[in-house]
């Protein structure tokens, strides 16, 4: 009798104690799973407790696991209220995109003297952006205009790029003066090469001084060659210099280096084909332009080359 009391008793007193600690152990879990969803936590708290209650002891680390879980599961992201779209709320979040400056290219627009003078300002600023040759030459052109303001902003343009190249023609020359490292001074000697060139090549200088870049350039690109005669970069640089000169045999022999150094063949083919065509090499320039299939994709090389294959 007194032992099925006490047994009794014992087990009233584990499943007590088992009774609060899952009450404890549901609500930890219920207190951090509130703070992640927004359920009501009634319904969390019952369900942890009846789970604890239900499986003595090894519930306690299965709860504390799947509490862990639901703050750490990241869910795919949905859509909501997607049945209906307000358009006067998608005309205020999508900014209005419309052609800045009409139809026809920049060209046209900064030729013709009665396009307004913003819209011909903007163009000039557009241009600035991306000074290749062809936009330089038109900022030039820009510099006759009888507008005042079109005609100092492109000054400007102009005066900007050739002071931007003629900082870094001081910094580089000073490293070929001064650097003792010979590897320093071939770096040096080879960005005063194409910097020098780079004047010549946006003509951003008379006739008299360009003849001197010219020597400059070739005095250092000749540096560089003597130490590396297999850049590619120097061997394409030294044969613009001679083509310039009109020394279309040191020309032809620079090029060709330059490809075997590795220089892509459908780049250096316009070279080619304008060193035989000045030497009346005609048959020449028509079969390299037929082995060439990727400068049919160059909208300046196409119609040349459609007119070589034609009548060539």
């Amino acid at each position: 009798m007194i032992l099925e009391h006490a047994g009794v008793f014992s087990i009233s007193v584990f499943y007590g104690l088992h009774l609060i600690a899952s009450s404890f152990v549901a609500g930890i879990c219920t207190y951090f799973i509130k703070r992640r969803y927004d359920d009501k936590w009634m319904p969390v708290f019952a369900f942890f407790l009846l789970f604890n209650l239900a499986l003595p002891l090894i519930s306690y680390i299965f709860s504390i696991w799947l509490m862990y879980y639901l703050l750490n599961v990241k869910y795919a992201k949905v859509l909501k209220h997607t049945k209906s779209i307000n358009m006067e709320e998608l005309d205020q979040e999508f900014p209005q995109v419309k052609r800045a400056f009409g139809e026809g290219s920049m060209i046209g627009l900064m030729s013709d003297t009665m396009a307004p003078q913003e819209l011909r300002m903007k163009a000039l600023s557009a241009m600035a952006e991306n000074m290749t040759q062809q936009n330089v030459s038109v900022i030039k052109n820009s510099l006759s205009e009888k507008d005042d303001e079109i005609r100092l902003y492109s000054f400007s343009l102009i005066d900007k790029m050739e002071h931007g190249i003629n900082n870094k023609i001081h910094d580089a020359s000073t490293r070929y003066k001064n650097k003792k490292d010979e590897k320093e001074r071939l770096k040096a000697a080879k960005e005063l090469a194409f910097l020098y060139w780079e004047m010549i090549y946006f003509d951003l200088s008379d006739d008299v001084l360009k003849s001197f870049l010219t020597d400059e350039s070739y005095k250092y690109a000749k540096v560089c060659s003597r130490a590396d005669m297999s850049d590619a970069d120097i061997n394409i640089l030294l044969g613009k210099i001679y083509l310039s000169k009109k020394d279309y045999e040191k020309a032809t022999t620079q090029f060709v280096m330059a490809i075997e150094s590795g220089a892509d063949y459908a780049y250096m083919l316009p070279y080619l084909a304008e060193l035989y065509f000045k030497r009346g090499n005609y048959k020449s320039i028509r079969a390299m332009f037929s082995k060439v299939d990727k400068l049919n994709l160059n909208a300046t090389m196409h119609p040349v080359i459609g007119q070589w294959r034609m009548h060539g």
